[in-house]
């Protein structure tokens, strides 16, 4: 059996781990010799409250919609694509609805921000698709040539 030594060649199997001092707060203790606290780690906002239980009330909240809606999907049996199908719809309804409540009530709708697409933005997106469909081209072309054996016989 080896014994552990560190570089200067003393035996560290018996000596002590330093303790922190007790002046030190509980705010510089770090696990794992992190830099920075794990607040910050995950990002300091209200995201790293809530994962950190320092807003209970809304992390507690979560938890109880995620599981009532986890309890939604067992119970009912459909799949996930169907109810946020229903939910979408549902939302478009409303906002019908008070949109059109609005204008009886001789209210100005809330205005819609206008949807733009740029030209460079197209583009991009038509040449991406492009290399896509290109690819897809040439492997159906491989598949019905039938250089690539193993994707022929799975594609028959």
């Amino acid at each position: 059996m080896e014994n552990s030594s560190n570089p200067d060649g003393e035996d560290t199997r018996n000596q002590t781990i330093p303790s922190t001092s007790s002046t030190s707060s509980s705010d510089d203790y770090r696990l794992f010799d992190r830099q920075g606290s794990l607040h910050q780690f995950l990002g300091g906002g209200k995201a790293a409250d809530i994962l950190l239980w320092k807003r209970w009330s809304v992390s507690l909240s979560v938890i109880v919609v995620a599981s009532v809606a986890w309890l939604i999907f067992e119970w009912s049996g459909l799949p996930f694509l169907s109810i946020c199908s229903d939910v979408l719809l549902i939302l478009i309804i409303v906002l019908f609805v008070h949109s059109n409540y609005a204008a009886y009530r001789d209210r100005q709708p809330q205005s819609l921000p206008e949807l733009e697409l740029s030209e460079e933005m197209v583009n991009n997106a038509a040449a991406s698709f492009r290399v896509k469909i290109n690819n897809m081209l040439l492997m159906a072309h491989d598949i019905t040539l039938g250089k690539d054996f193993r994707l022929f016989f799975k594609v028959s």
